[in-house]
């Protein structure tokens, strides 16, 4: 049996170089080839990407984003978010081409990045900013879950996916006002399994900070939930 499974996995190894002769690996960012090495991402984009190094401040220019509106203990961005970039080709991507391996690649970078950060210490679990069910079926997948499962298995985090719902499907935030955002987005959270989030400090995860009022709406019904914590973390950041 054990012979059979090797056999099995070169025979699959052998198949899938085969099919890199006629389909090659390319990297997300750039659509050039990726060597045997390389994963997602080719090693010269995976330099290339701005890197906010938020981690190793004292102090970052998001936090004031939630002064007087939400109480967030620590908030941290992976990577700057400016238009033909790199980062908006990866998160286009990942978000509506079905790409849930750059999320993965994403998280793996991060990890790497952040190893001497000991984050694994502060966090008792993982949530994510949660799609409305209508639009997750139309999707297939919310475009946060793999780069949040991705750390949650590394870090040995719970990720407790089913614990928040978007109970209102509103419409897009793209275009909108700092006011018109929060106005879009109050009310449209609804926490479950409240029991099992009572004193956690919790990693919410988003793909992209702008104004902060979807993650301030999603904190502050968090927060109703006794001695709950929150910090944040997100793919990228808008400045």
């Amino acid at each position: 049996m054990f012979v059979g499974a090797i056999m099995i996995e070169k025979i699959l190894i052998y198949i899938k170089s085969f099919l890199q002769l006629f389909y090659p690996k390319i990297c997300a960012a750039c659509a050039g080839n990726l060597s045997k090495q390389e994963n997602v991402i080719c090693s010269i984009c995976s330099i290339k990407l701005p890197y906010t190094h938020f981690h190793k401040l004292e102090k970052n220019p998001l936090e004031k984003k939630f002064w007087g509106r939400v109480e967030i203990e620590n908030i941290d961005s992976f990577l700057y978010f400016e238009k033909a970039s790199l980062t908006q080709e990866l998160l286009h991507k990942l978000k509506y081409e079905s790409r849930q391996d750059i999320g993965i690649k994403l998280a793996e970078l991060l990890i790497f990045n952040y190893q001497e950060n000991q984050l694994t210490q502060k966090y008792d679990g993982i949530i994510t900013i949660p799609l409305h069910p209508a639009k997750e079926k139309i999707r297939g997948y919310n475009q946060c879950d793999s780069f949040a499962k991705k750390l949650s298995l590394s870090w040995e985090i719970p990720y407790y996916k089913q614990s928040i719902i978007r109970i209102n499907n509103n419409v897009s935030q793209t275009g909108k006002n700092r006011q018109d955002r929060w106005e879009n987005v109050n009310n449209i959270f609804e926490v479950k399994e409240k029991e099992k989030l009572v004193n956690k400090h919790l990693l919410l995860i988003d793909d992209v900070i702008t104004t902060g009022a979807t993650i301030e709406a999603c904190a502050q019904e968090i927060l109703k939930i006794p001695n709950c914590k929150i910090s944040v973390l997100t793919m990228a950041c808008k400045i």
